[in-house]
């Protein structure tokens, strides 16, 4: 059986603290924006594991 799901196929529900917070950051945001701005923060966070991962591996 094959356990993995896209991402794609994911539901996340944000909290309303984090909600009203990226709402004072970037104002009243549509789905599409809130998708957008959600991605690029996941994607700097992998980021900076694999940076993380990089320098704990080099020493």
């Amino acid at each position: 059986m094959n356990s993995y799901m896209g991402l794609k196929d994911r539901v996340v529900i944000i909290s309303e603290k984090n909600m009203d917070s990226i709402n004072v950051l970037y104002g009243k945001c549509t789905t599409d924006e809130l998708e957008r701005i959600v991605n690029n923060m996941i994607d700097n966070a992998v980021v900076e594991i694999n940076e993380d991962r990089s320098v704990s591996y080099a020493v």
